[in-house]
C-alpha cells in the first residue's frame, strides 16, 4: 500500500527530506505507530532529466502490512513525475490533439512518449478527473445548499473553465490554487491517505 508523502518537488530538496525524515507515521488500517522497513529506489522521469530517489517504506507491527511512503510527486506505479501527467491533462482540456502531445511531453531522458502510452494516460485522467469533478460538484453543492445555493450560477450559463476555477477554489478553501506543475501534486495530497 501507498502513503502519500507531503515533501519537497525539488528532487535534492527531497534527498536531504529523505535524509533527515523522522516524523512518526501511523498506520492508515488500525492507526498504531509503524517502524522503519527499509528503502528503496526508484526512476522518475522529469522533462529534462531522471532520477533515482529512494522510497521510505514503514511496517505495521499489528497489521503486518508494509507501507511505500510515495512523495507527493509521484503516482505509486508510475514512472513519470505528475507534473508531467498534469501537462497533459491541462492540454486535453484545453483541446490540442493527442497526436500533437507526443512531441510535447517527449523528454530528454525518455526519447519519446507512444501514443499507445498517451492514450492510456488520457483515459486514466478522464477516469479520475472526472470522479474528482463529481465529488467536488457534490461537496459544493451540499455546502452551499442554502437559499438559492449554487443554482443561479448554472442559470446564468457558466463555462467549464469557470467551473474548474471554482471547484478549485473551493477545494483549496483559501483560494490560492497552486501554480501550474503543483496543482495534481497539492490534489494528490489531499486525497485519501493510501491507494491499494
Amino acid at each position: 500500500m501507498t502513503i502519500i508523502l507531503k515533501c519537497p518537488i525539488a528532487i535534492n530538496k527531497y534527498k536531504r527530506f529523505v535524509k533527515t525524515f523522522n516524523e512518526e507515521v501511523f498506520c492508515p488500517c488500525c492507526g498504531r505507530k509503524t517502524r522503519k522497513h527499509g528503502k528503496y529506489k526508484k526512476t522518475i522521469h522529469f522533462k529534462h532529466q531522471s532520477f533515482r530517489i529512494p522510497i521510505m517504506r514503514r511496517r505495521c507491527p499489528d497489521c503486518n502490512k508494509t507501507f511505500s511512503l510515495m512523495p507527493c510527486f509521484a503516482i505509486p506505479w508510475g514512472r513519470f513525475a505528475i507534473h508531467i501527467y498534469e501537462f497533459l491533462g491541462r492540454w486535453l482540456i484545453s483541446g490540442i490533439p493527442i497526436s500533437q502531445l507526443a512531441e510535447l511531453l517527449t523528454t530528454s531522458s525518455v526519447s519519446v512518449v507512444s501514443l499507445k502510452t498517451l492514450y492510456r494516460w488520457k483515459r486514466r485522467f478522464q477516469e479520475l478527473w472526472g470522479n474528482w469533478w463529481i465529488d467536488q460538484r457534490k461537496k459544493w453543492i451540499a455546502e452551499f445548499d442554502g437559499e438559492e445555493g449554487v443554482l443561479p450560477l448554472y442559470r446564468e450559463g457558466i463555462s467549464s473553465s469557470q467551473e474548474i476555477q471554482l471547484l478549485l477554489s473551493f477545494f483549496f478553501n483559501d483560494g490560492a490554487i497552486p501554480c501550474k506543475g503543483r496543482l495534481l501534486s497539492m490534489i494528490n495530497l489531499r486525497q485519501p491517505i493510501f491507494y491499494r
